[in-house]
């Protein structure tokens, strides 16, 4: 074990070296490459493609896109009904109309394409209305409360019966791991904007007076976009589930969890204690298709690269140090020697005055840094 380890070390500065001598493409060592899961826009245009080969028949894959549009549109009617007053005035009443109206057309339309895409096979519904889950609410760190991480439980598009399209499903379930990891890329965004926004205006000593109405906005706008990408995230994930896929999978797209979307405490509280034994949520590790031997490999070499430019800036100082006692003394030689030169006696006290105060500052210099300078060349 420990031998292979010696193995892999001298492989690592080997490396190292040569990276130091010939640069260029070599340096490439020291980047961690992230290979990024597939977006639903690639599975897309990829099924797509394809659709006519494997199903038979095409207009599914965008029967599908327009199933997953309209559970979106779903998730922002809601929203809009939640930021409503509690006495909202006509207008707004006629806008909330407007839009439950045209997403029921956009419903209605969806299950008249399903008849021709699912050759008549019955589509199972569901069982009423999904609810929020209440173990996700989110209220942010400092006092700052803003709508909670709502998550919505859903099934799958293609609910079917037992005589189920299994080409279809696994096409749905493909578009669901792309849906999935879109949304995980926009909580990443959002997290880090939000990040910023604690940093820069909230918690920061130099930016005063940011710590007011417009900035609790800007936070609230980006809490708002988290809750709706770990909605739909949350959403994607039970289908997933509906349609069977692996434990693989499950494994991978793991549940999100309010702890998971809160403001990481390394913003909020900088210098705190057993920050070494912190781990960041899962999701920011899922779209890394890169060997944990990789991951060492660079942690490695860059701790060398600063354990070396460290033990450069140790040299260097040792040598300061001396260098430092060495003008002194040469400051004191200077004095003294314009002290033997001088003529008057007012200019000779003058140097020797100056000659002593060097001498006390090469002294000085000498007791506090004996032991650790460097006095070779």
């Amino acid at each position: 074990m420990w031998y292979r380890v010696l193995i892999t070390l001298r492989k690592w500065k080997k490396e190292a070296e040569l990276a130091a001598l010939d640069c260029g493409e070599h340096l490439d060592i020291y980047q961690l490459r992230m290979d990024k899961a597939a977006i639903m826009a690639e599975i897309r245009l990829r099924l797509t493609e394809n659709e006519l080969s494997t199903i038979g028949r095409t207009g599914a894959i965008a029967w599908l896109i327009k199933g997953m549009n309209i559970e979106n549109a779903q998730d922002a009617l809601r929203s809009s009904i939640r930021q409503q007053l509690d006495d909202p005035t006509a207008s707004q009443k006629i806008m909330i109309e407007e839009k439950r109206q045209k997403l029921l057309s956009q419903i209605n339309k969806f299950y008249e394409t399903a008849m021709v895409i699912t050759n008549g096979m019955e589509l199972e519904g569901g069982e009423g209305l999904q609810q929020d889950d209440p173990e996700l609410c989110l209220e942010e760190a400092d006092g700052y409360n803003f709508p909670g991480i709502n998550i919505l439980e859903e099934d799958s598009i293609l609910n079917l019966s037992d005589n189920a399209d299994s080409a279809a499903e696994q096409k749905e379930l493909e578009l669901r791991k792309g849906q999935a990891n879109d949304c995980l890329e926009k909580l990443h965004q959002a997290l880090g904007d939000r990040s910023v926004v604690f940093q820069e205006k909230l918690h920061s000593n130099k930016s005063v007076h940011h710590q007011g109405t417009r900035s609790t906005k800007e936070l609230q706008k980006i809490t708002l976009a988290i809750n709706k990408h770990a909605q739909e995230y949350r959403r994607s994930r039970a289908a997933m589930q509906q349609l069977g896929t692996d434990s693989d999978t499950l494994t991978s797209y793991q549940s999100l969890k309010a702890d998971d979307l809160a403001v990481s405490k390394e913003v909020t509280e900088e210098n705190r204690c057993g920050q070494g034994s912190n781990k960041l949520a899962w999701f920011w590790r899922i779209n890394s298709a890169t060997n944990s031997q990789k991951i060492y490999q660079v942690n490695w070499l860059k701790a060398k690269v600063r354990y070396d430019r460290w033990s450069e800036e140790l040299k260097l100082v040792q040598h300061e140090m001396y260098w430092t006692v060495c003008w002194f003394q040469n400051q004191e030689l200077m004095w003294r020697r314009r002290s033997g030169e001088s003529i008057k006696n007012g200019h000779k006290a003058y140097a020797e005055k100056q000659a002593f105060m060097w001498a006390e500052f090469a002294a000085e210099g000498t007791r506090g840094f004996q032991g650790k300078w460097n006095t070779t060349s």
